[in-house]
């Protein structure tokens, strides 16, 4: 996100709890607070819980520091190994000649009509394409944008059909607030470094309210390259933040060259730092020798000379582009611009995630610019061609192939799947057809709007039970384009196309597939056992759809009636309480005479039109009963008690109780029966936000003979509203060729591993256990079964009533504080269909097993303490597995150190080891589990001023394969006094006190006439060491970017004024 603007001498405070987390990783808490700069400065909020800037605040008691000086947005990443194109991806984006097209923004449904959205976005992506251009030295633009408009606005003759244009597919969404961000515009960006993010998030106040969209975050198309940085090239921010749910990352570090420093890039970046609760000088914390939790750097207006980067302080008027590594000729002559070089050393997020590479380096290994592509180009406007589409009601068209390999159980199961989709997942007021396909195609049922159980009625009656004859899977696909048509333009319909077999029969799937792209129809595809022709993956890719795979082999799976379910309800985006909610999907096969009980939770924020379904294969049906929280049991008899030919559903009238319904199934019949059970419910209210639960994999295909080790993704996001759900169990189901073995995963949300960012509701893990070529499937189920589970709450609105942050009058500031903290929730449970990918290439014989891949890299090493008596430093990471983020613990790990963070950074191999003779704690022999946190307390060998080491370290498994190096931390083991408390300072802080001094402001602040009073009762030696080292910190030359006028190298002059 980008950071806000902030005067100084004015602070707001902002209240944040520790989130309630499991047992097994708890976060501390505290009160964070944020500083407004000097003028106005633009800058990007951090984590969705910096404070707004230009409130007026106050230290109150016990409170921490979070995010301040300017408000640094912050965008979150979650890493991926190898990069695939995911399903159900985002929109594609297009960049050729240096233009990119197909851009798209969807304003979300329940925002109100407002004619006022439109012209802004068309004003500010016009300034963010020009922005664009410069930014990237005229190698790219914006020329098409299409902005989608909802169908709860009215309609308008220049709006244009919606093609396979949707909500959520869209590049950049208008939608309400994420109570954690507020305003802020931030990217959700779920892959690791060079990897785009989902989406691009803005509120309606952000587009429309001008001023205050300046004012706050500065110039619009400065904001917007920023975020463009995240969405697009898988960019990081360069600047320190405080999140509260526990992904911080450092504001100030220790170099190994010029000692404590701000996290900034570059380095050139000027200005001075601050206690921005108290406006004092920074005092330095003995326990990790850098400054106190609430000091933070105040960038300069006017004096600076920086012009990079965009990924730190976009707002700064003299940042016109991105860091680069060196090699990277732009200005100057040809030759490169110093003031924008990348600061590798600054422990912020890119460098952590991207290993030190500069933004240039990631950008110019995209495909937007590598090898050469998209070279400089002058070109005569920037000024992008706008599109209006406009959504249309839900149109969907069941195109199910009746061919004769469809005999017997597929077809009886098939018509159970769509008849239960038919009266109980499809939405009221959408529209639904039925095309039916073997040798040839046939319409079944044209295009019927569901507004009562009679329309319901009349589509089941004609859901096909007998089969016969060869495929056709293009016809099947004109049919199904026909019936679109019927009801006007086809354009944004879908075709839910399921097949079980190879098409024999013209027109053939590339025959057809052109006409199909022309009528701007998405194409869901269900793959019914191994043999589908596996080219329907591809139509659901290229039109935007979503694939599923059923094996109809693996007796107990679900995979069959989530794919129905998961179509609809992933698309469906009804507010809060509107939409529905799959609780349970679940397969038994139970024998004669055999009881099956378990149980399904109904959280507070749903229950109403709860529904019960139970399906079975024949025969006669099971006796059934359901029992309330409160012991009601229905049963046979009871008025919501359904039962019809081979299912029975059960409605719960009104909103269902909150807590464990029971379910027991008894079979009758003389035979074994396979049932299925299937629970959905809605919101407790309309307007209540229950969990959603969303999956998906990384790529669809992975080749099998490729040299590299072979990871796959998963991944699955569980909020409330836009609000992370912490702490819930996440199991993935991966049903496996060639005997349908069902592996379960357990994803986690600890940034480690396949997970990048902490606590964000995304709960990430790799896959590795291959078995053979072909499909794999994947259903994700999520619950409380542990009670850890918690929705992130933010009391408070967090926004700014005015624009007064541009204000030097303190009562124009009100006190702003957001409560972020931690709401337990109540059991729950949650379903979905993840997709399906396939492995392909595989070479003859059996996978090989023995090793399946290296430990994943660690991208969390800290230094937790530091003592200048012991000679000691704590260090602390996330362990990692065996094999990537699983397995068993790895064999042993490699930690490094010494006192230069190039060569440590650039020669791993050949740095000094730490070896068992300084480990007083801890065990690198003996690496944890996986996911566990990883302590070690080691002895270095020397101590003093300007001592400062460095750490980093790899971990290795018993084969000999090494994990990449982890990013690197830096302890500081000069002899730091304990913190004396300082007279706040009498200087205004919008008037920094500057007399010629160049004093640090990281300094302790002790002044003479305390020194003279500790003098008076310290030893002569200590009062010789603290005169000593309040000496250097006054009078010697500022490390880079400490002092008022920092910014500039050693031996360099300061900037005139």
């Amino acid at each position: 996100m980008p950071r806000p603007v902030t005067h100084t001498g004015y602070t707001l405070t902002c209240r944040v709890f520790g989130i309630s987390r499991s047992s097994r990783s708890p976060d501390p808490g505290g009160k964070y607070v944020r500083q407004v700069n000097h003028l106005i400065l633009y800058n990007e909020l951090t984590r969705p819980f910096s404070f707004l800037p230009g409130r007026l605040a106050r230290r109150e008691a016990g409170c921490a520091m979070a995010s301040l000086t300017l408000r640094l947005v912050v965008l979150s990443c979650v890493f991926i190994w190898r990069t695939q194109v995911a399903v159900s991806a985002p929109n594609v984006i297009q960049l050729q000649n240096n233009e990119y097209t197909d851009v798209l923004i969807a304003i979300h449904r329940s925002i109100p009509e407002d004619q006022q959205i439109i012209d802004r976005l068309k004003e500010i992506f016009t300034e963010a394409s020009e922005a664009l251009y410069i930014a990237t030295r005229s190698r790219a633009f914006l020329k098409q944008v299409k902005i989608l408009i909802p169908n709860t606005w009215s309609r308008q003759p220049h709006y244009l059909p919606p093609g396979t244009a949707t909500f959520d597919r869209a590049n950049i969404r208008v939608d309400v607030q994420n109570p954690l961000y507020g305003d802020n515009p931030y990217v959700q960006q779920p892959g690791g470094c060079g990897v785009g993010g989902d989406y691009m998030h803005l509120t309606p106040r952000y587009v429309v309210d001008k001023p205050y969209g300046e004012s706050t975050w500065g110039p619009y198309g400065k904001t917007m390259t920023h975020e463009w940085g995240h969405l697009r090239w898988g960019l990081f921010d360069e600047y320190g933040f405080d999140d509260p749910l526990g992904g911080s990352y450092p504001h100030f570090y220790v170099s190994t060259s010029m000692g404590v420093q701000p996290v900034r890039c570059s380095a050139y970046t000027a200005g001075r730092s601050e206690n921005a609760v108290t406006g004092n000088r920074c005092q330095t914390d003995p326990v990790t020798g850098l400054p106190e939790a609430d000091c933070r750097f105040f960038p300069d207006f006017t004096r600076n000379r920086a012009t990079g980067s965009y990924m730190f302080m976009q707002f700064l008027p003299q940042v016109e582009e991105f860091c680069h590594g060196g090699q990277h000729l732009f200005s100057q002559g040809g030759q490169p611009n110093p003031l924008s070089s990348h600061n590798r050393e600054a422990p912020n997020k890119h460098n952590v995630m991207c290993q030190g590479q500069s933004t240039w380096d990631v950008m110019n290994k995209h495909q937007d610019f590598a090898n050469g592509a998209n070279p400089p180009k002058e070109v005569v406007t920037t000024v992008p061609d706008f599109e209006l589409l406009q959504e249309k009601e839900p149109r969907m068209v069941l195109v199910l192939d009746t061919s004769g390999s469809m005999r017997g159980d597929p077809i009886r199961r098939l018509n159970q799947a769509a008849t239960h989709f038919i009266r109980g997942t499809v939405q009221d007021d959408s529209w639904l057809g039925i095309v039916t396909f073997s040798t040839t195609a046939n319409t079944y049922h044209q295009l019927l709007q569901i507004t009562s159980a009679a329309d319901r009625t009349s589509l089941i009656n004609r859901v096909p039970s007998t089969v016969g004859g060869t495929t056709c899977v293009g016809c099947a696909l004109l049919e199904g384009v026909k019936v679109l048509e019927a009801q006007g333009d086809p354009s944004g319909g879908i075709l839910f196309l399921m097949s079980d077999g190879q098409e024999n029969e013209v027109p053939y799937i590339a025959t057809v597939t052109p006409q199909i792209l022309a009528k701007g129809v998405i194409i869901d595809t269900l793959a019914y056992k191994r043999s589908a022709d596996p080219q329907i993956e591809s139509l659901a890719l290229l039109t935007g759809g979503k694939s599923y795979f059923y094996s109809g082999e693996q007796g107990d799976s679900t995979a069959l009636n989530d794919a129905f379910t998961t179509s609809v309800l992933s698309r469906d985006d009804r507010t809060g309480g509107e939409a529905t909610i799959q609780l349970i999907s679940e397969t038994k096969t139970l024998n004669t005479g055999e009881n099956y009980y378990n149980q399904v939770y109904i959280e507070k924020s749903e229950g109403r039109d709860a529904i019960f379904t139970f399906m079975w294969n024949g025969g006669v049906e099971p006796r059934i009963e359901i029992i309330a929280p409160n012991g009601t049991v229905i049963g046979q008899g009871d008025s919501s008690y359904h039962l019809m030919s081979d299912n029975i559903q059960v409605k719960v009238p009104g909103v269902a109780q909150p807590g464990k319904w029971l379910y027991n199934i008894t079979i009758v019949d003389y035979f074994y029966q396979q049932v299925d059970i299937l629970v959905s419910c809605k919101g407790a209210t309309p307007d209540s936000q229950p969990i959603k639960v969303t999956a998906q994999v990384s790529t669809i295909s992975l080749n099998g003979s490729s040299p590299e080790s072979t990871a796959l993704t998963v991944r699955a996001s569980v909020t409330k509203g836009y609000l992370p759900v912490t702490g819930a169990t996440v199991i993935a189901y991966i049903e496996k060729p060639p005997s349908e073995d069902v592996d379960e995963l357990l994803l986690l949300d600890n940034g480690a591993g396949a997970d990048v960012t902490k606590n964000d509701g995304i709960y990430s893990r790799y896959f590795l256990n291959f078995t053979a070529g072909g499909r794999y499937s994947v259903s994700v189920k999520v619950n409380n079964e542990f009670g850890e589970a918690a929705s992130v709450v933010v009391n408070g609105t967090g926004r700014r009533d005015n624009s007064a942050a541009l204000s030097q009058n303190a009562e124009a500031f009100a006190l702003d504080r957001n409560e972020v903290h931690s709401e337990p929730l109540d059991q729950f449970q949650r379903m979905t269909a993840g997709g399906v990918f396939e492995l392909t290439d595989v070479p003859s014989g059996s996978l090989p097993r023995l090793d399946l891949g290296p430990p994943s890299r660690v991208i969390d090493l800290k230094v937790v303490r530091v003592s200048h008596d012991n000679l000691t430093v704590a260090l602390s990471w996330t362990a990692v597995g065996d094999d990537f983020d699983q397995g068993g613990p790895a064999a042993f790990t490699d930690l490094r150190f010494g006192r230069n963070f190039t060569e440590l950074a650039d020669n791993f191999d050949a740095s000094s080891v730490v070896d068992d003779s300084q480990v007083l704690l801890g065990d690198l022999t003996s690496p944890s589990p996986p996911g566990t946190m990883e302590t070690v307390v080691i002895r270095v060998p020397e101590r003093g001023e300007n001592v400062t080491y460095v750490f980093v370290l790899r971990v290795c498994d018993a084969a000999g394969n090494c994990g990449q190096p982890s990013n690197i931390a830096a302890a500081n083991l000069e002899y730091i006094p304990e913190p004396t408390t300082a007279a706040p300072t009498t200087t205004p802080l919008s008037q920094p006190n500057n007399a010629n001094n160049n004093t640090l402001i990281i300094a302790v602040s002790v002044t003479c006439g305390v020194v003279a009073v500790v003098a008076a009762i310290l030893t002569v030696l200590v009062v010789k060491h603290c005169c000593k080292r309040k000496k250097r910190l006054s009078v010697a030359p500022a490390p880079d970017g400490i002092g008022l006028e920092s910014g500039q190298p050693k031996g360099e002059p300061l900037p005139k004024t």
